[in-house]
């Protein structure tokens, strides 16, 4: 790094000029916003107009500041956790953080009270303004708004005195977690595809904001960090990765809304999400120039650097305001009638076909989620800074990434909406397949406290893994995650996580499959044996003429389970019987070789002939 120039401790204050250019950008970008959003009303007009001036014009501006100063907070706390250096910097960035997150918990709460004169059409500052408010955080636009602007506020109590490392990180946490919040209250996409919609535009609000934001961030810091070559490089490829998401997602979020080409001479929300499409192919132009200059060793021109960043923070911006418009206007896939059958609506998708082999091979819905968390996972994997790691540790988790996204996107997910058995299934594959196969791939066991015998606490591991997605199938915590997209992805990752955990334990002792299965065959004959119906207002009323009643298969399903049960025993006491040093490869076969007990013996009798074994250290 850049040798930090004698007196550099002081603050850099921004000069008058530099404030009001800033403060110039923002109201032309909060103009463009107002302009677009009252150009791509259409019918929401009405309902805008009906909440006053103030909600109709406030709506995309409030929408515009909670997206640039959000997109800070997360983006800045990446930067500060993840790739700045110098420890001083990163205190610097956190205290910048701080105020941006005041300003984000402020627009948050001004989005609130913007959202309920909207929904309520009580202009704000009338008499009545706030009468039902009460009732209005209670539904589900209302709930997840109150939602991200608390955790926006625990965000801030996190980043107030924030200095290290590891408080950086907790920062982006919460921050993520607040625009995942805010990522539920997006347009939905007409008679399908809604929960395609939401996690698009999570993974869509997400990206951004680590770009804006680390970008931004950057440019707050002092020339030794800004123009650092170490430092941009490790910015510059999470951008690549924000892009690319970006793309996908974008792309992905515009077609589920659109009821078909003629939306984009028709439907001014579709031409707005094409102009945002200009925007990411000029600043895909910009990023390759930046790359390039990184490339020039020995040449690297800072100031046509910064420059490049400023006219991306311009254009980005540009693209945050557009989709501050679009926020404020209804997406044309709205505006289709959604279906009355009974399947749709539980579920927002029509029913699936009976189950038969050809119906359930062309049974493929991908989601959008779990595509974005392969992506994470496979570039964490081979992240250039990440460690070298065996081939065969590769391979296994290609296969892990692999059968998360068949199970996701494939048949089980598609018959798990509606069908009990397919739902178990999926859960339990995750469960016992594709968390086990990136549990292996990691290469880690678990850690135990000494006081406890290994034989009780992998066992406890194991039957821990299983009984926490259990009982969520014993109680209401079931139809939550059937009804909800977040209660959805929370018991999918969760399992998957608990799959890994379950490998970690595994590979500690072998106990942990007596822990695991004895919980897997008991629940296996909970369900086999049971006559109480889980969840018997959903799988007992999607209308199927197919597979109607619910009890017989949720019986068929414990069978079903009694049976893999017994096979995943086999299989799991299999794997654990291969010696840790095939599993990790040359690298792990050094280290047990040095650990063996001949090694040990030979290694000490060594030490007790060496001369130096007879002085202190």
């Amino acid at each position: 790094m850049t040798a930090r120039p004698k007196g550099d401790s002081t603050p850099i204050r921004p000069q008058g000029p530099v404030i009001a250019g800033v403060v110039l950008v923002l109201a032309v970008l909060a103009a463009i916003s107002v302009i677009a959003a009252a150009a791509a009303g259409g019918p929401a007009a009405i309902v805008l107009a009906n909440a006053g001036a103030i909600a109709r014009h406030g709506a995309p501006v409030t929408a515009l500041v909670s997206d640039l100063t959000g997109s800070l907070v997360l983006g800045g706390a990446v930067v500060a956790g993840f790739v700045l250096r110098d420890p001083q910097d990163r205190r610097r960035a956190l205290s910048v953080l701080m105020i941006a997150a005041c300003i984000w918990t402020v627009a948050q709460l001004a989005s609130l009270l913007v959202g309920y004169a909207v929904a309520t059409g009580q202009p704000i500052g009338s008499p009545n303004f706030g009468s039902d408010l009460g009732v209005y955080v209670t539904t589900d636009l209302g709930a997840w708004l109150l939602t991200s602007l608390v955790l926006a506020a625990l965000t801030t109590a996190l980043a107030a005195g924030a200095s290290t490392r590891g408080a950086a990180r907790l920062v982006t946490v919460g921050a993520a977690a607040s625009i995942a919040a805010k990522a539920m209250t997006g347009h939905a996409s007409g008679s399908v595809g809604h929960e395609t919609a939401t996690s698009t535009i999570l993974v869509h609000l997400l990206a951004v904001g680590v770009w804006l934001g680390g970008l931004a961030m950057l440019q707050l810091l002092p020339a030794r960090s800004r123009d650092d070559g170490a430092v941009i490089r490790g910015y510059s490829r999470l951008a690549l990765a924000c892009w690319v998401a970006l793309a996908a997602s974008g792309t992905w979020a515009l077609v589920v809304r659109m009821n078909g080409p003629e939306d984009i001479l028709t439907s001014a929300y579709v031409q707005l999400g094409l102009m945002k499409s200009v925007l990411l192919l000029v600043l895909a132009g910009a990023g390759v120039l930046q790359r390039r200059l990184l490339a020039a060793d020995g040449r690297f021109d800072a100031g046509l650097y910064r420059r490049l960043a400023l006219l991306e923070l311009a254009l980005i911006g540009l693209a945050v305001a557009l989709a501050a418009a679009m926020s404020s206007s209804p997406p044309p896939a709205d505006q289709t009638l959604v279906g009355t059958t009974a399947a749709e609506t539980l579920t927002d998708y029509p029913l699936p076909a009976a189950p038969t082999l050809v119906h359930v091979l062309s049974a493929w819905r991908p989601d959008a989620f779990a595509f974005a968390a392969v992506f994470v996972i496979v570039l964490a994997w081979w992240w250039p800074t990440a460690p070298a790691r065996p081939r065969r540790r590769t391979v296994v988790l290609l296969a892990g990434v692999a059968a998360l996204l068949v199970l996701t996107s494939g048949p089980l997910a598609v018959y798990a909406k509606v069908l009990f058995s397919a739902h178990l299934a999926l859960h339990v594959a995750l469960l016992t397949v594709a968390g086990p196969l990136l549990g292996i791939a990691a290469g880690r066991g678990l850690t135990w406290p000494a006081r406890v015998p290994v034989a009780m606490r992998a066992t406890a591991a194991g039957a821990l893994a299983v009984l926490l997605p259990a009982a969520v199938y014993a109680t209401g915590l079931l139809r939550l995650a059937l009804e909800s997209h977040i209660g959805h992805l929370a018991l999918l990752v969760g399992c998957t996580a608990l799959g890994a955990l379950l490998a970690a334990a595994i590979r500690t002792s072998s106990w942990a499959v007596a822990g695991a299965g004895a919980c897997l065959v008991g629940a296996g004959i909970v369900l086999a044996t049971g006559s109480a119906v889980a969840a018997p207002s959903w799988f007992g009323a999607t209308g199927r003429p197919w597979l109607a009643d619910a009890l017989v298969d949720q019986q068929r399903a414990g069978w079903a389970l009694l049976v893999w049960s017994v096979l995943w025993v086999i299989a799991a006491l299999a794997v654990a019987r291969i010696p840790a040093s095939s599993q990790r490869g040359g690298a792990g076969r050094r280290s047990a070789a040095e650990s063996s007990p001949s090694t040990v013996s030979t290694a000490r009798s060594r030490a007790a002939r060496s001369p130096r074994s007879t002085k202190g250290s």
